[in-house]
């Protein structure tokens, strides 16, 4: 089994932490409690922590004179200036993080689908987007693993964020040693990987792991953090993805009878249709890799990205296609 690296994630202190929300209540998600022990969360409240009290009035995102404002439409208070303060001056202070997992819909939290009103008036009209803290996060740190716990009820969802969490928080290890033989290393473990994301950045993160020029290996490694985070910034198609199933089983083509080889193909056509995650297809290939061995693909990240436990097939049946 491989031993994966420890993320560092913001998370919304609502999300089970603290009973901190406008009511007075937490949110208990499953799928939180499942990953605590596979990470290092760093739990946050910009609504308590810029001095909303607990309950308290909700606020909401109102856009006045073309710009969004952060309201509360019972005291008619602009809670904009403290917010945007916190989220600078917090944000300012993190040290390294790999990701962060934010609460849907929240004014202040929400990194996407927050209701923006065009007023204060009851039935007012409203557009869907960022929060005031997630919005910031995301402007910060568009490379970096971003999600709220809604779109992780659905499995393609999550296998992608825990895929890129993973991923970013072994890049982080890595970069902290500044060892170019770590980085080829760490390059070559994720070639499969990488070559299912995104192959344009692949090609040329291949001549920085090179390093033909000697250039320092700081700037190596801070140029090859760039292109890995636009590498996994982009969600892979499922043709892509199966393109390197196919190939990883080419290695096995003499191995396997005509069953095997039929269940595969049934098992990356219900993964192409959304019928299975994308696991189940790479526990059939880990299976033969035990069974028949091959060193090269051992070692491949792409097989178990993030860990194994994790690996839940639970889905919302929502979604799918964000």
């Amino acid at each position: 089994m491989p031993v994966h690296a420890r993320p560092e994630v913001v998370v919304s202190k609502c999300l089970g932490f603290d009973a901190c929300r406008w009511n007075g209540e937490t949110v208990r998600e499953d799928f939180v409690e499942l990953l605590g022990p596979w990470v290092r969360w760093h739990p946050v409240c910009p609504e308590v922590a810029m001095g909303l009290g607990v309950p308290r009035e909700p606020i909401r995102v109102v856009e006045q004179k073309g710009a969004p404002r952060l309201v509360q439409p019972a005291t008619g208070r602009d809670y904009t200036e403290p917010m945007e303060k916190f989220s600078a001056a917090h944000l300012d202070g993190l040290g390294p993080v790999d990701g962060f997992l934010l609460k849907n819909r929240s004014p202040s939290c929400g990194p996407l689908d927050v209701k923006i009103y065009t007023s204060l008036k009851p039935g007012a009209s409203s557009r869907r987007g960022a929060g005031f803290f997630g919005g910031e996060v995301m402007r910060r740190f568009p490379l970096l693993a971003v999600e709220h716990e809604g779109r992780l009820h659905n499995f393609i969802l999550r296998e992608r964020w825990l895929t890129r969490l993973f991923t970013l928080a072994e890049f982080r290890e890595v970069a902290a040693k500044g060892a170019m033989g770590a980085l080829v290393k760490f390059h070559s473990r994720h070639k499969l990987l990488l070559m299912a994301y995104n192959q344009r950045q692949l090609r040329l993160m291949g001549p920085l792991v090179a390093n033909p020029e000697h250039r320092p290996a700081g700037e190596v490694f801070a140029d090859y953090r760039t292109h890995l985070g636009l590498a996994l910034a982009r969600s892979p198609s499922a043709g892509q993805v199966i393109n390197v199933l196919m190939h990883a089983q080419g290695y096995f083509k003499k191995q396997l009878g005509a069953a095997e080889k039929a269940l595969f193909l049934e098992t990356l056509g219900k993964y192409r249709d959304k019928k299975l995650p994308l696991s189940v297809a790479q526990a059939l290939l880990r299976s033969w890799i035990a069974r028949f061995g091959s060193d090269y693909l051992a070692g491949q990240s792409f097989f178990a990205p993030y860990p194994e436990a994790l690996m839940e097939i639970t889905d919302s049946g929502k979604g799918r296609d964000y």
